[in-house]
């Protein structure tokens, strides 16, 4: 099987797979892909300088069956002096503790068991083998299920977990491949019986459609590992031209909530703008089968087509998605009403306010120095004390300029606040409960020009300096 071992190592050198000194742990479950990947990287062990050892997870469901699997692996590296490490893990009995899926549990369950070994061994790859089957049938799986993009790549010949890599060096070869090697060797192994079964969809797939699939044309898997490769490939360079438009939208960033500006991120292709939200959503949720929900791209898009006013849409796990005119912020953080209490401003101090305002009132005598961006008022007696309250029903206003009084609501909305800051939004009144400033945004023709000039009395000092 010379033909066979050449693609192996080919795939296996094409896509830098191996390197010496790797320390590579092969998941091994005794059947036939896994048994042949052990004995292939075991017989390659001097020619690529690195040490192996085997994992295997017992995850007792099938009885006495399950235990004979995990002897015949212990039994196949104690004969060719291979270190393994294997286990039990009571897989029914979490399931009934936690009512979860059991491809699932299983999985999450041997892969942390593997990452355990790995961290206490020191090794650095884990190798798994997956085929050009395996291959096709993910595909298939992914378009029936509605996934996208990641979905119908497929898997990579190498990829990133925790602190490891994932190598699959026989992605390029078919599973009638390896039961040839595995007969051209006279390895043994073991059939697990569930795989007969049509109860899961992948074996339905493997059973009914592959076949179809390969008597149309019997290179299929061929085509359909070109296919993912080349997917693969223009999802890489896709990756980083969105990268590249995120970075000329991103006004800011944090773990938890992303703001972007909408305008520029509109003019892109709509292939780019979907890549880019699938990047904020996996950044966010750090999560790819959150990222990839079709509909939740498409909610998002549609969000954004409109740059007027507020909407919003949730995400799951309690984010959000928040567009206020031209800015869309992207949220995981918990939606809290902020309640602010109304206060008294006190002679000679400043204070700084929700939205970042500066506002005191001084005697004129011990007024402090101020840049250009501090406004000041003069202010008679009848009009103490001060207070700091938020909007209230039927509040109005009287703009310099403006006939009759405008709305708060109004100004607010016109202004562009958005929505979740305008309950909270500062807002100064006298002593009569008159409004002289929506705070940081427009004052009141009650109060009097500039007094900067008058040699006494009670000045009110508004800084209106950019904030960070």
């Amino acid at each position: 099987m010379v033909k066979f071992e050449q693609e192996v190592n080919e795939y296996i050198q094409t896509h830098a797979l191996i390197q010496s000194g790797d320390r590579i742990l092969v998941a091994c479950s005794g059947g036939i892909d896994s048994i042949v990947l052990l004995h292939f990287l075991h017989t390659y062990q001097k020619h690529y300088a690195i040490d192996l050892a085997a994992v295997h997870v017992n995850h007792m469901l099938r009885g006495e069956a399950s235990y004979e699997d995990r002897q015949f692996v212990e039994d196949f590296c104690k004969e060719r002096e291979i270190p393994v490490f294997s286990t039990d893990i009571p897989i029914s009995e979490i399931l009934k503790r936690e009512n979860g899926n059991l491809q699932d549990t299983c999985r999450r369950e041997r892969y942390h068991y593997f990452e355990q070994v790995m961290k206490q061994h020191h090794y650095n790859k884990l190798a798994v083998a997956h085929h050009a089957d395996d291959q096709m049938e993910t595909v298939l799986m992914a378009l029936i299920k509605g996934a996208h993009i990641q979905g119908v790549l497929g898997m990579s010949a190498e990829k990133s977990w925790r602190s490891f890599k994932i190598i699959r060096p026989f992605l390029s070869v078919t599973r009638e491949q390896l039961v040839a090697y595995l007969n051209s060797q006279s390895l043994m192994y073991r059939e697990d019986a569930s795989n007969a079964k049509d109860d899961y969809l992948r074996n339905r797939i493997r059973h009914h459609v592959v076949p179809f699939m390969r008597k149309e044309n019997p290179q299929v898997a061929a085509a359909f590992q070109y296919f993912t490769e080349k997917e693969q490939a223009e999802d890489v360079y896709l990756n980083e031209q969105a990268e590249s438009v995120l970075k000329q939208c991103e006004i800011q960033k944090s773990d938890d909530e992303i703001y972007l500006r909408i305008l520029p991120f509109q003019k892109q292709s709509l292939a780019l703008q979907r890549r880019a939200i699938l990047l904020l959503l996996k950044y966010l949720y750090k999560d790819t089968i959150v990222a990839q929900s079709h509909a939740l791209w498409t909610a998002i898009l549609e969000l954004i087509q409109k740059t007027d006013g507020h909407n919003e849409i949730s995400l799951p796990l309690g984010g959000r998605a928040i567009r206020t005119y031209d800015v869309l912020v992207l949220t995981k953080r918990p939606q809290v009403q902020q309640v602010v209490q109304p206060f008294q401003l006190q002679l000679d101090e400043w204070v700084t306010l929700i939205n970042g305002c500066k506002v005191g009132i001084f005697q004129k005598n011990s007024a402090p120095q101020v840049s250009k961006y501090v406004k000041s008022y003069i202010l008679s007696t009848q009009q103490l004390p001060l207070t700091i309250r938020t909007k209230e029903v039927g509040d109005r206003m009287y703009l310099p300029g403006v006939n009759g009084s405008k709305k708060v609501s109004r100004i607010l909305i016109d202004a562009k606040i958005p929505q979740s800051k305008r309950s909270t939004w500062p807002i100064l009144v006298d002593a009569k409960n008159q409004i002289l400033a929506i705070l940081d945004l427009r004052v009141s023709r009650l109060l009097q020009d500039d007094m900067r000039s008058i040699d006494d009395g009670v000045v009110l000092m508004i800084d209106t300096a950019p904030k960070q």
